[in-house]
């Protein structure tokens, strides 16, 4: 019967991965087995070493850990992939979790959330704290069309209708029906709690 998770740590900062060294040096259930310094090291690496658990950086030097995450699993539809980010906007997570990853850990939590969320995803189960599952249980950006979510973020940078209309080559009247079906699918009533709802959901980055 297995006794330890083998563990690939994927982040550029060094000493970030000397503190994941340090964390889990004295525990006999989690081994490091590789480090990667960003993602074409860290696809490269799982693909070698196979490992029960891969913690990946949010923003790794030449792409995205999301899709460093989705590279792995495209190779490893069993991969299990926490990612560790400086992010915390639902629509980081949602991302996160469509490319596969079924952990994520923001990096302004305590180290004894990130050691929890690894002994949860190697025994196979989704780990989000309860902060972050309150948070994307509203999932209303699913509901919204690439259009809306267009004029969503245009909103939120503080352009009129007929500046949206112009970026989107689109009709003013197209965009005030736009507009009144981006409410009624978030429940906001005014522009303000639209630009606010799109900072919430992470919509503006």
């Amino acid at each position: 019967m297995k006794t330890h998770t083998r563990l690939l740590v994927a982040d550029d900062h060094v000493m970030i991965r000397l503190g994941l060294a340090a964390l889990v040096a004295d525990l006999p259930d989690i081994e490091i087995i590789g480090e990667a310094r960003n993602g074409k090291e860290a696809v490269e690496l799982h693909a070698a070493l196979r490992p029960d658990v891969t913690v990946m950086d949010g923003i790794l030097p030449d792409f995205h850990g999301v899709e460093a995450t989705r590279r792995i699993l495209e190779q490893d539809p069993d991969a299990k992939v926490i990612i560790l980010s400086i992010n915390e906007s639902a629509e980081d997570i949602r991302r996160a979790m469509d490319a596969g990853a079924i952990g994520y850990v923001p990096k302004s939590r305590h180290q004894e959330v990130l050691l929890r969320a690894i002994r949860e995803v190697a025994a196979g189960r989704r780990f989000l704290d309860p902060d972050l599952e309150r948070l994307i249980a509203d999932r209303t950006t699913t509901n919204l069309s690439q259009r809306e979510l267009d004029v969503l973020r245009l909103i939120a940078n503080g352009l009129l209708n007929k500046q949206i209309a112009v970026k989107l080559a689109l009709s003013e009247n197209t965009v005030k029906t736009h507009i009144a079906r981006i409410m009624g699918k978030l429940g906001v009533h005014d522009r303000t709690s639209l630009a606010m709802k799109a900072v919430t959901l992470g919509l503006l980055r």
